[in-house]
């Protein structure tokens, strides 16, 4: 529902541009630029694709698949428009034209991407050097608790490592730790198990 609304407001504030700079709407819709985008979103998703996420996660991920894909698709139709016999007369329209998908990018990645959910029994949301701290008061080493905060942001494996810079083979030996320590079984409970100890 979230999702709709999302972009049920994107028309609307296309629209209300297209008429306030006086272009017809139906121009920036191209329907095989549109599929190609979300071809492209779910293909480069694949690789990154790990059971076990959140859903934010995954939509987090398709956002950010969208906006890769959409510089791609970009790129290669104006690569073969100017390699290409375009006369002079046509060619600021071409370009123009073959710069949609990137509004498709955007789009997408305003749709699907969103923030964490934030904790319901928190009266006040922590910083990331909080929860570090309180990571650190149950017991976690230093780096466990570096990626019990990345992992309440809502990071996947493949992205803890990157941002970590470890291999994900080491932040799934570290999340066994975290969960064996903090005596939970689910990426969710981590938080809800700081939460518990913030409230005794």
């Amino acid at each position: 529902m979230k999702n709709i609304k999302k972009l049920a407001a994107i028309f609307l504030y296309l629209a209300i541009t297209a008429f306030a700079l006086g272009f017809p709407l139906l121009q920036l819709i191209d329907i095989k630029q549109i599929l190609l985008v979300i071809i492209g979103m779910v293909i480069l998703f694949l690789p990154g694709f790990h059971r076990g996420e959140k859903k934010q996660t995954y939509a987090n991920q398709l956002a950010r698949c969208a906006l890769f894909a959409s510089y791609i698709q970009t790129f290669l139709l104006l690569f073969t428009l100017l390699s290409g016999n375009v006369t002079a007369d046509t060619r600021m329209n071409e370009i123009a034209l073959n710069c949609r998908p990137l509004l498709y990018g955007f789009c997408l990645w305003i749709i699907l991407s969103g923030e964490a959910p934030k904790e319901a029994n928190a009266s006040k949301p922590l910083t990331a050097t909080e929860y570090y701290e309180a990571y650190r008061k149950l017991g976690l080493t230093n780096r466990e608790a570096e990626l019990a905060v990345q992992i309440g942001k809502g990071l996947s494996n493949a992205e803890i490592a990157a941002e970590l810079n470890i291999s994900e083979t080491t932040v799934k030996k570290h999340i066994s730790n975290i969960f064996e320590k903090l005596e939970i079984t689910k990426r969710e409970q981590i938080r809800e198990k700081l939460y518990e100890k913030l409230d005794d």
